[in-house]
């Protein structure tokens, strides 16, 4: 297990005192409880940061139990463990492994039950506006918007739950770790069975409450889309008194969501193209670098520049200042702040390298992938701006060997849709056609029904994992190209984006 990256331990203030672990877990110390702290939570030993408190989740495929050693090699203050879990031979005496460094660990019933726990006293001593954020589409893309734009529009203390944080250990972990001084807090919450949300949504205890969308998404254990808006409804149920649900107008489950919303004693704020939007829509110029757009909101217009490309990003940046707006905040000073927006890892994120005599653009889309997701990446794609060809910087676009820039897609299976999985894959054909992309490369079960569905000349190829994929695409891509990766998270396609970039890293070496 590799070390955690280096991290400045006095730039991090105490989070936890070790005595407030004690009480609100209801844990024990294997010996007298003398006086420490934590400067952060973790449950992966490889990020945990010097005098972070470590604790031991037991998952289905990992025991954090099994990395207790790696945890205090990286320097964690303490470690929640099982209070029936027998520490090795090698740490009974309190040290790691033949070192001197000291390992405390607090036993509990359940850690799991422990961090929950953690996160309910960081939520109550907080005074902090919460937003909790759901929906089938765009819901960490806008929480990490949001927190984008609060920080740095006020330029005060926001706390945002790290990457998609947001199922049974992933909400209290984000929870755990709020700072008591953060002056904002936002939270991403997901689901893929009823029932889900809600005792995650008591958890955060939300201020302002958001739908982003209903979508096919986590099909698995739904019949029908009104269950799945039902479920998402869940999340205004733990409104606190006098909290905001914020719904998009232009939603087909808009009026089934409103209703969930007042029936739960909230204020509501809505936000797309509909004149009843509260914020609305008025038009989006779009390019390859990003959308100009113009709203309305209470009577008066703003302009602003959102430095993400794509459609959905439009939506996604207007309901993020709905939020701001059911925060009472002056959207009109958050608006400048999407300018300087970029998106993350695997949602979306562009960047060009070098590539033969040029360089190709690399978007990544790998974290994840539905059906409305995917639509809008395909036309995302479909809109860009081809990457320089060979010659780059010195103005010749036409690629090696005298071919033309080509837009390039590697698709990797969704899943989680049901019964109807074949038919969503198959219908992806019709947007691939639509968005003028060039040839298609899949990888998986459900991607092999579109791969036949495509006609031969946008067929790439397909292959049963994602290795043979980025395999075939690096001997496949020409400087010019333009390439989008998408597919859901457990189909590895984040390793087709890093063999690329290690492709074009060693070419550059």
């Amino acid at each position: 297990m590799s070390a955690a990256p280096a991290t400045d331990v006095a730039a991090r203030p105490p989070l936890w005192d070790g005595q407030a672990i004690l009480e609100v877990t209801g844990g024990s110390l294997q010996d007298a409880p003398e006086q420490w702290q934590a400067r952060g939570v973790s449950i992966d030993s490889r990020d945990l940061q010097p005098q972070d408190l470590f604790i031991a989740l037991k998952g289905e495929n990992h025991d954090g139990h099994d990395f207790l050693d790696a945890a205090f090699a990286n320097g964690a203050a303490a470690a929640l463990v099982d209070w029936q879990w027998e520490a090795p031979a090698a740490l009974k005496n309190g040290e790691r492994g033949g070192g001197v460094r000291p390992c405390r660990y607090v036993r509990v019933a359940q850690p799991l039950q422990a961090l929950r726990a953690l996160a309910a006293h960081a939520r109550a001593r907080s005074t902090a506006r919460i937003v909790a954020v759901t929906g089938s589409v765009g819901k960490t893309g806008i929480k990490d918007a949001l927190g984008h734009v609060l920080a740095k529009g006020l330029s005060v203390k926001v706390h945002v739950s790290a990457r998609s944080c947001n199922n049974h250990w992933g909400v209290p972990l984000s929870l755990a770790r709020l700072p008591v001084d953060a002056r904002y807090g936002v939270f991403e919450v997901g689901m893929n069975h009823a029932g889900e949300i809600t005792p995650l949504a008591r958890l955060i205890a939300p201020d302002v409450a958001l739908v982003s969308a209903v979508r096919p998404a986590h099909m698995e254990f739904f019949s029908s889309l009104e269950q799945v808006a039902d479920a998402k409804a869940e999340i205004f149920t733990a409104l606190r008194e006098g909290g905001t649900a914020v719904l998009g107008r232009d939603d087909a489950w808009f009026e089934r969501l409103q209703s969930a919303a007042l029936r739960s004693g909230a204020r509501l704020v809505t936000f797309g193209e509909s004149p009843q939007a509260d914020i609305r829509l008025l038009q989006a110029h779009q390019d390859s670098e990003g959308s100009h757009i113009e709203a309305e909101a209470d009577g008066e217009r703003l302009a602003y520049f959102l430095a993400i490309a794509g459609r959905h990003w439009v939506d996604n940046s207007l309901a993020v200042l709905a939020c701001c707006h059911a925060l009472g905040i002056k959207i009109g000073d958050i608006a400048p702040c999407f300018a300087s927006l970029q998106a993350s890892p695997g949602r979306g994120n562009r960047r060009r390298i070098p590539w033969g005599r040029g360089e190709i653009l690399l978007i990544d889309e790998s974290y994840n992938a539905n059906p409305a997701s995917m639509q809008a990446a395909i036309a995302t794609l479909g809109a860009c701006r081809p990457a320089s060809g060979a010659g780059a910087g010195g103005g010749d676009e036409s690629g090696e060997a005298g071919s033309a820039p080509r837009k390039i897609i590697a698709l990797g299976d969704m899943l989680e849709l049901g019964d109807e999985a074949r038919n969503w894959h198959v219908a992806l054909a019709a947007d691939i056609a639509a968005a003028g992309i060039h040839l298609t490369f899949t990888c998986g079960d459900l991607m092999r029904h579109l791969f036949d569905a495509l006609p031969p000349p946008a067929r790439g190829a397909h292959f049963a994992d994602a290795t043979a994929l980025a395999d075939c695409l690096q001997n496949t891509l020409q400087a010019g190209d333009a390439l989008m990766v998408k597919g859901s998270n457990s189909m590895g396609m984040k390793a087709v984006v890093q063999h690329l970039e290690s492709c074009a890293t060693e070419a550059r070496s």
